[in-house]
């Protein structure tokens, strides 16, 4: 029987028969994968804890007829640091939702996103940054992997150059920030209906809504998130571009106050609106903070 080693993410599982589990795995080797755990759903198996989402394993596979097999398994790393905190760990479990949504498309380059999402989930686990902000910058980060990364920085329409007075509104559709002018001619021709980011989701999903508006002061942190987002691997030091009109500042849990929350997560759902729009499908790990909040 053919055996092979992956070091994996565990993105997900699922039940299979009275004892056994798949566990979905984004590997450096092979991108995602599913293999079968034998026994892991038996009480006492030490396979249980070792294929929960969320940890780094080393395992070795036996290729099976539809599926492999985890013949062996080694844990690397379980982030503890998640466990105590509901919003982190919710955050970690969104990666690993994002993860499986858009696993395929990322296969072709699987070590870079292998290590963006394990050190995404270390640092949620590790950093006092808030982690709404966390969230929005791994949202660019995979966005950038993908292709797809908004147009933040010119008007996704008529390519003038954006600033605060002329921004209007962010257009699911053509990816980017429109101008006043440019939202101006385009909702007098559009049949679809132009909404505050809070109610968009549904909508951009079914895609029935073509924009959503924005303020500066969101456009504002949309720009350093995807800066950050998409400058490497180090982000704990990183420097931001310089904009005119964008303040280079992250946030502590000690800044975390009303109104830098409001506006981080006005981003971040217009961000988590564009990501459902392109995938089709509902994100549901985050609604369990909003169950919560």
């Amino acid at each position: 029987m053919t055996s092979f080693t992956l070091n994996a993410v565990n993105i997900g599982t699922f039940p299979l028969g009275e004892a056994d589990r798949i566990v979905v795995l984004f590997s450096a080797e092979k991108g995602l994968h599913r293999a079968v755990a034998k026994g892991a759903r038996k009480p006492g198996s030490k396979m249980s804890g070792k294929s929960e989402p969320l940890n780094i394993c080393k395992l070795l596979l036996a290729k099976g007829k539809s599926l492999d097999i985890i013949t062996q398994c080694e844990t690397l790393e379980t982030f503890p640091g998640l466990r105590s905190n509901l919003a982190r760990l919710t955050y970690a479990l969104y990666f690993a939702e994002l993860s499986q949504v858009f696993g395929a498309d990322l296969s072709e380059d699987p070590q870079t996103y292998f290590e963006r999402l394990s050190l995404a989930i270390a640092y949620m686990a590790e950093s006092e940054t808030l982690p709404i902000l966390q969230c929005l910058e791994f949202e660019m980060s995979l966005l950038n992997l993908l292709g797809l990364l908004p147009e933040l920085t010119f008007c996704v329409s008529c390519r003038d150059p954006l600033e605060e007075r002329t921004i209007s509104s962010f257009n699911f559709e053509l990816g980017g920030v429109l101008c006043e002018a440019c939202e101006r001619r385009m909702r007098g021709q559009a049949s679809r209906g132009f909404q505050v980011a809070e109610n968009a989701r549904s909508e951009a999903r079914e895609g029935k809504l073509a924009a959503v508006m924005i303020t500066p002061m969101v456009w504002q942190q949309l720009v350093l998130a995807r800066s950050f987002g998409t400058a490497g691997h180090d982000l704990t030091n990183l420097e931001t571009e310089a904009r005119p009109g964008v303040s280079a500042q992250r946030f502590t849990r000690d800044e975390g106050d009303k109104q830098v929350h409001s506006r981080l997560t006005a981003a971040q759902r217009l961000i988590l609106g564009y990501i459902e729009y392109k995938s089709g499908r509902r994100m549901r790990s985050l609604d369990v903070l909003g169950a919560v909040s």
